[in-house]
């Protein structure tokens, strides 16, 4: 093998550069290779690690390691170039030698061992090529062959010294190459050494009863073949938590002494119990493991006896319900603890002898309709009469693995619910004996018999199964008295039900028995004639309670306008819409026979009906009091006869007798009167209400108004203590005021508050006094007139003009209409004249030559003339802002 050293760094590497070898360069194109060999090559730089390429190259593989080089802008798909590499064989390095044998290596038998483990492997030196051959050199009966590169021997136990059974084996591995390339080998020694062997055992199981026979009383030899075979000598038994190994060659043990500490302190529940020793060899090399086996004694609580109780169950086949055989069972108590057993799993029953199963359910086969418990359901009731044998078994899997399915009586290896045990079933019978009975019939009820029949026999009137009924009962009453089965009627007024029981009772003491409820019913009775007179306005009424006599309540009423009832009452009731109405005419009463008693009854009621006056419906206005009065006969519908009288309901003391209310002693409140006109009995009087709202408004409080000329206020200026009002110019006017004129000294206004119905107050005199510039209010105030003290024209909103309205603090083009404003300059020459037909002065000249032009700043005098009244000139000055 040539040593490369591609980069020179630490010795060999077996890189190589596919670029420098062929002369070309990474213009040229890039360098590419078979996917499977990409791990081994950088197509970025060229590089090819040759000890990563695995195989050598042979016949078989001289294509594998073939290059392309590609260039997609000179050649497109086509490659530039091409190079194929010829590995030369390589068989690896052998580790070194080491012992008196001269081995490269050390292996255990147990697994074969890998023969590439035998060379050395690191930075310096490559594997060896997988493509090789191994052949051994040598003729040892131990040699097993050579599987791949794992060599596979079986070295043979020696008992004593020396303990390490070892054998040296010799193997060369040989890589061929292709014409050219010589073979290469190398040849590897190994030694083999014997896997320890701890033996082989199976687990030992063992009945309790066969331990309380005394079976394994005796010490026993743990290495004896029935327990450990084919183990090495040279082991030891390891500690265990019995005490009865003492030390690592002791292999003596008691079960018996074993279990006498096992249910010591009262343990006789123990189930299942496994007690396991452990025989250890140790490795005779470090290629090889520690071994060891578990020789297992396996303790089994055996099942105790159960039996059924004394005497033998009986019951009669006539009482309903189940019966659980297990509850017919008793168990065995030893040292106060109960050796029961229930479990749904390790248990079955099966009938032994009997008519039939009784309905038992069984563990095996399994029915999904009928799933199996330990209880042993059955079903008496009805079964045939005779001696029923059950069995129950218990499996001794209940003690050792309860959550497994086990039939005791499954003997079929096969089977699902089979089980291997030690331990013997326990199985015990249980004796049923089922008597039969006496029939006395079935309960019996509804049976309605006729007064008239007098008499009756009892048995004749009780329900069957079919089966015929046993004359030797006894009847009794509710009282338990002894009735006579000829029954003889005794005299009542009205129907009578009777309640009797016949009871049979036989040898074995099995009771039957039956209840015969009946009822002798009398003749049917309608009642006597009746007759009703009723107002039409009140059609209330039951027919049932207008009927003389003593009339049964089993009949229904028939009548005028196809009326049927539903019941016998016959009920009317004018203020039930769900009801009929009663109209006149005859009702019959029907009532008919009786279960039993055949014949049917009638009677009849005649009803009269009286029409009262039609008076109308109730009535009720609102009127404003300043209305007066009103005549509540006015206020009637006009269908509505005017032959009553009205009554003051609520005591006014303001109704005349001619149906006149007076308002002046109403306050504002709703007030009720009634309308009478007088009936013929039945019928009450005919009435409607007449009910009157009074709208009495109190008289808004607005005091004397004062106001400086200067507001201009008009009517809305004036604050009112009502939401709704209405503004007059005179105290008779009919016309409110609509629009909302301007203010002038001594008006009089008169305001009315108003309501939604357009009910007025009282008229209130409101007087106006305005006051001229000067003067002063009430209250000391004074109405004076103070302009701005200067004007800037600039555009922003603030004193751009000599202001004649400020809100809420004066109005004067409202105020003085006639007004007369003049400007002047500082040297007494006017420069503005204006009035209401003026525009406001802006700092602009409105007369002479200088009209329209803007006046320079500085300061300027004003002389405003009202001309109203007595208000007196205002002169004043102020600064004009450029």
């Amino acid at each position: 093998m040539e040593n490369i050293d591609f980069d020179g760094v630490n010795g060999p590497d077996g890189i190589i550069n596919l670029y420098n070898e062929t002369g070309t360069t990474l213009a040229d194109g890039t360098w590419r290779i078979d996917p499977r060999f990409r791990s081994a090559f950088d197509e970025a730089t060229g590089n090819l690690s040759t000890w990563a390429l695995k195989r050598a190259t042979t016949v078989a593989t001289q294509n594998d390691y073939f290059f392309e080089l590609m260039n997609a802008a000179t050649c497109g798909t086509d490659p530039v170039r091409t190079a194929r590499l010829i590995l030369g064989p390589f068989s690896g390095v052998a580790l070194p030698p080491s012992g008196p044998n001269n081995v490269n290596a050390q292996g255990c038998d147990f697994d074969g061992f890998d023969l590439f483990s035998a060379f050395a492997l690191d930075s310096n030196t490559p594997s060896p090529h997988l493509n090789g051959e191994w052949t051994y050199n040598g003729s040892s009966p131990n040699f097993g062959g050579i599987n791949g590169s794992v060599l596979l021997v079986d070295i043979p136990y020696q008992p004593g010294v020396p303990l390490v059974d070892q054998e040296v084996f010799e193997l060369t591995y040989t890589v061929f190459g292709v014409s050219g390339c010589i073979a290469e080998q190398t040849t590897v020694r190994v030694a083999m050494v014997r896997q320890v062997d701890s033996g082989e055992s199976e687990p030992t199981h063992i009945c309790e009863d066969d331990l309380l026979a005394g079976v394994y009383d005796a010490d026993i030899d743990l290495t004896n073949d029935l327990y450990l075979l084919g183990e090495d000598i040279e082991g030891i038994w390891l500690p265990e938590p019995t005490g009865q190994i003492e030390n690592s060659q002791d292999s003596m043990v008691n079960l018996r002494a074993i279990y006498d500490n096992l249910i010591s302190g009262n343990n006789l529940r123990f189930g299942r119990e496994q007690f396991d020793f452990v025989y250890s060899v140790e490795q005779r090399s470090a290629v090889c493991d520690d071994k060891t086996t578990k020789v297992s004694f396996v303790l089994y609580e055996q099942l105790r006896p159960f039996n059924q109780k004394d005497p033998p169950f009986q019951i009669c086949n006539n009482i309903p319900g189940t019966i659980d055989l297990y509850d017919l069972l008793e168990f065995t108590t030893e040292n106060g603890i109960p050796f029961e057993y229930f479990s749904d799993r390790s248990t079955n029953w099966r009938l032994v002898s009997g008519a039939s199963d009784l309905g038992l359910h069984v563990l095996s086969p399994p029915d999904p309709l009928k799933p199996y418990t330990h209880r042993g359901t059955v079903n008496t009731f009805g079964a045939d009469p005779g001696t029923y044998i059950f069995e129950y078994a218990v499996s001794p899997n209940i003690n050792s693995d309860p959550s497994s399915f086990c039939d005791p009586y499954e003997t079929d290896v096969m089977a699902d619910f089979y089980c291997e045990h030690p331990c013997n079933i326990m199985t015990a019978r249980v004796e049923v004996q089922i008597f039969g009975f006496d029939y006395a019939g079935e309960d019996t009820k509804d049976i309605n018999l006729c007064e008239s029949q007098g008499q009756v026999d009892l048995r004749s009137l009780l329900r069957t199964n079919g089966n015929t009924i046993a004359t030797t009962g006894v009847w009794t009453n509710t009282a338990g008295d002894v009735i006579d089965n000829t029954f003889v009627f005794p005299n009542s007024s009205t129907s009578q039900t009777f309640t009797f029981t016949y009871s049979t009772n036989t040898v074995n003491g099995c009771v039957d028995s039956a209840d015969l409820i009946f009822t002798i019913n009398k003749l049917s009775n309608a009642g006597e004639d009746a007759s009703a007179t009723l107002c039409s306005d009140d059609l209330t009424i039951t027919l049932f309670d207008l009927l003389g006599g003593n009339p049964s309540t089993t009949g229904t009423w028939a009548g005028p306008f196809g009326y049927t009832s539903p019941d016998h009452l016959g009920v009317f009731d004018s203020s039930n819409v769900l009801l009929p109405v009663l109209g006149a005419g005859d009702y019959i009463y029907v009532v008919p026979g009786n279960a039993g008693c055949s014949a049917s009854d009638q009677s009849t009621v005649t009803i009269t009906i009286v029409e009262p006056v039609e008076i109308g419906n109730d009535r009720s206005e609102t009127f404003c009091k300043i209305d007066g009065r009103v005549n509540l006969y006015s206020l009637l519908d006009r269908d509505t006869p005017r032959t009553g009288v009205f009554e003051d309901t609520d005591n006014t003391g303001a109704l005349s007798v001619d149906g006149v209310v007076e308002f002046e002693t109403l306050t504002n409140n709703i007030y009720n009167f009634r309308y009478i006109i007088a009936n013929t009995l039945p019928c009450d009087q005919s009435s409607l209400n007449v009910a009157i709202q009074i709208v009495d408004l109190p008289i808004p409080n607005v005091p004397p108004q004062e106001f400086c000329i200067l507001d201009a206020a008009r009517l809305e200026d004036i604050e009112v203590d009502v939401l709704n009002y209405n503004w007059y110019t005179t105290l008779e006017s009919e016309i409110p005021i609509i629009d909302n004129p301007l203010l002038f000294d001594n008006q009089v206004y008169y305001i009315a508050a108003i309501d939604a119905n357009n009910c007025e107050s009282e008229r209130l005199e409101v007087p106006i006094n305005i006051l001229n510039t000067g003067e002063r209010f009430a209250n000391g105030e004074l109405c004076t007139l103070d302009f701005q003290d200067g004007v800037s024209p600039n555009g922003d909103s603030q004193n751009d003009t000599f202001d004649l309205l400020i809100e809420e603090v004066y109005n004067i083009p409202e105020a003085f209409p006639d007004f007369d404003l003049k400007i002047y300059n500082r040297y007494g020459s006017l420069v503005y004249e204006g009035n209401i037909n003026t525009e406001e002065f802006r700092g602009e000249s409105n007369v002479s030559v200088q009209l329209g032009d803007d006046l320079p700043s500085g300061t300027y005098f004003y002389v405003f003339v009202p001309n109203f009244e007595n208000n007196l000139p205002i002169q004043g000055s102020f600064y004009l802002s450029r």
